[in-house]
């Protein structure tokens, strides 16, 4: 097996680790992956504003 092989498999086996604990860690990242869509549009609100003030006093 190829090197690239061998790391992918073991990325692959986190990631369904990683899903299959998803059950135990839920109640405490719920709030912060639900609040993440939010947060983002926050930003993107605030790049606009800043935008549209620069494009302003230009």
């Amino acid at each position: 097996m190829k090197l690239s092989q061998i790391i992918v498999i073991f990325l692959l086996l986190f990631i369904m680790l990683g899903g299959l604990s998803v059950p135990l860690w839920w109640d405490r990242a719920q709030p912060v992956i639900f609040s993440i869509p939010g947060y983002v549009v926050g930003i993107i609100s605030d790049l606009k504003d800043a935008l549209d003030y620069i494009l302003k006093n230009v």
